[in-house]
Formats: structure tokens, sequence, C-alpha cells
């Protein structure tokens, strides 16, 4: 007999000491703050925020763990939930342990071939966010050719 995979999507709900779930994001800043904790993290953590096409936040996913100062990942695990769940628009998010948020060729170059790889599914890369200690930096508005 044949061994068959079955997927299961399942939510698990988190609290979080913020206000805007259930409200649309426009801004960086708000994601920013609602992700702040990552600030933290002694390694890289990238997060991927699916939103409706309104904008309001549907779930978040930890889509990888790498070490102090690299996370290897693919745009297919990054776009996965938003397929499975018919979702058009993310956002991008990830920390630099050494509290500098400046992005690195590897963060541009990820962005880059995700935003590529969205537009074919048509879902929207709204920005791709790096929280580091008490700061954060918007690709969308450091680096807006690459979203377009």
């Amino acid at each position: 007999m044949a061994t068959l995979r079955e997927i299961e999507v399942k939510y698990r709900f988190k609290e979080v000491d913020c206000d805007i779930t259930g409200m649309p994001v426009h801004q960086p800043a708000t994601i920013a703050s609602l992700f702040d904790y990552l600030k933290h993290e002694t390694k890289e953590v990238f997060i991927v925020v699916n939103l409706t096409k309104q904008h309001d936040i549907n779930c978040f996913e930890v889509v990888a763990t790498g070490s102090v100062d690299a996370v290897s990942l693919r745009p297919v695990e990054v776009l996965r939930t938003a397929v499975i769940l018919n979702l058009k628009v993310v956002m991008l998010i990830h920390n630099h342990p050494s509290g500098k948020t400046e992005p690195s060729q590897a963060d541009i170059n990820i962005t880059r071939r995700i935003f590529e790889v969205a537009k074919m599914f048509d879902i929207t890369v709204l920005d791709h966010i790096i929280i580091g200690l008490n700061q954060y930096t918007s690709l969308q508005e450091t680096h807006p050719h690459i979203f377009q």
C-alpha cells in the first residue's frame, strides 16, 4: 500500500500587545511595532504577514530561522500560506541580530526574487521590513525600485 501525505492547515492564535489586528495596515511603522520583539532574537527570523486585499492582517508565519547573520529560504516557502489561504497581499519581515537595519545585498536579492515569484501568483508584496535594535528599515522606502 502506498503512503499519501495530506496537508492540514491549522491556525494557532498568539496574543499580541497591539491594537492593529482587524485594522488595515498601510504604514511600515505599524508592522514594525507589532514585530518589535524580534530585536531580542539572537538568530535571524524571517516572517511573512499575510494580508487580505483590504490590507487587514489575516495571519503570519515564521518561514525560517537562520544563523546570527543569515537565513536561508525559497520564495515558495514564503508564499505558500498566501496561496493556500487565497490571500492577495504579503509583507516580509526579518530581523538583524546585530541591531543594524541596513539591508544586505542578500536581503535585496531575496526580496526581488520573492516579488517576481509573487507576481506570477497575482500576490502583491507590500514591503520588506528589517527589524533592528530600536529601529527598522522599510525596503519599500529605501529601495522602491524592487517593488515595481
